[in-house]
């Protein structure tokens, strides 16, 4: 676990030096709010109130995001993302977040790197994200500009609400694209403690004493 750690470390300085809205070319440069990992956190459970419309999200019934500081680094956190779809089957992946500036923080798995901009606020309980990718391939094909919004509300967001996103995304040059709002019907399934997973290795699972969970 503690590779895993420095492996994501890693990716996380290394692109610090990046654009506060990402590192790529393709990415847009949006003005952050005042709105912090540690504000999300003491606001946790948070949920994805609705995302770019692609054939993957439709699927999705609810997404819970969970925050746990780091016991060596209390501003950076590891970030449990539960989703739950509509048949009710579920999975759960995790990243490392660290806060680069106030409302701009950089978030990896050994899979991908991003950096999410926090850049408004929708008047229903719903920050707007932009995310940005820096590394990796981990957002769906298609997509023009990948904004979801995030809430400490537990239900779906309402039409007016939506027109509200569609204008702040507006305001601020973004792509305009189709959003889905996941209904959030289903039973949520928030991680509420620190899951602590072998790695796959069958040479790690035939050590002596190493019990399978």
């Amino acid at each position: 676990m503690r590779s895993v750690f420095i492996l994501l470390s890693a990716l996380l300085v290394a692109s610090v030096s990046a654009k506060k809205s990402g590192g790529g070319g393709d990415c847009c440069d949006v003005d952050a709010i005042d709105r912090s990992l540690r504000d999300e956190y003491c606001d946790q459970p948070l949920f994805v109130t609705f995302a770019p419309k692609t054939e993957e999200n439709t699927l999705i019934d609810n997404i819970c995001i969970s925050y746990f500081p780091l016991p060596d680094d209390p501003d950076t956190f590891q970030i449990y993302v539960s989703r739950v779809y509509c048949d009710g089957s579920n999975d759960i992946t995790s990243q490392i977040g660290t806060q680069i500036e106030l409302g701009v923080s950089r978030k990896a798995n050994p899979y991908c790197t991003v950096t999410d901009t926090v850049f408004g606020y929708a008047g229903c309980d719903t920050y707007l994200v932009y995310r940005c990718e820096n590394y990796g391939n981990c957002m769906s094909d298609g997509v023009s500009a990948n904004v979801y919004g995030v809430s400490a509300l537990c239900r779906a967001i309402g039409l007016s609400c939506l027109h509200k996103v569609e204008e702040i995304v507006s305001e601020n040059e973004l792509p305009e694209q189709e959003f889905y709002v996941f209904p959030m019907k289903l039973p949520n399934r928030c991680v509420n403690q620190q899951l602590c997973l072998q790695p796959p290795n069958p040479f790690f699972n035939a050590l002596p004493g190493v019990a399978l969970i």
